[in-house]
């Protein structure tokens, strides 16, 4: 069993020389901290920021079409008005006013007697 165990304690002697090799060649950096949770935190505000953007961006397409629809309804109103004033104007017509007093109402013009001049 001695045997075994030496060849084992060799082993290990030539890992660490190794190992002390290895690290000898090398500059020791001192430990760093992690930086996980920065990471994780700028990574959060960056998505945060995105989705407010994102949202500023819909906010102003909508704006948009809430606009577009209120210029198109106000273009039709104006269209309203128009035909309405045209329609007004026809109904007020004198010739109108006229045949509808003669025809429907049975109405005529006044002669001289039945005119009275009032002081």
């Amino acid at each position: 069993m001695s045997g075994v165990s030496a060849t084992l304690d060799r082993r290990k002697e030539a890992r660490t020389r190794s190992a002390q090799g290895r690290t000898a060649n090398r500059r020791l950096r001192p430990p760093r901290k992690s930086m996980t949770g920065l990471w994780i935190v700028l990574m959060a505000l960056f998505f945060l920021e995105a989705l407010f953007y994102a949202w500023c961006r819909v906010q102003c397409v909508n704006a948009g079409y809430g606009i577009d629809r209120e210029t198109r309804r106000h273009h039709e109103l104006l269209k309203e008005r128009n035909t309405l004033r045209i329609e007004l104007a026809r109904l007020k017509s004198p010739e109108r006013i006229e045949t509808i007093a003669r025809t429907r109402l049975g109405l005529g013009m006044p002669n001289a007697q039945q005119t009275m001049i009032l002081p």
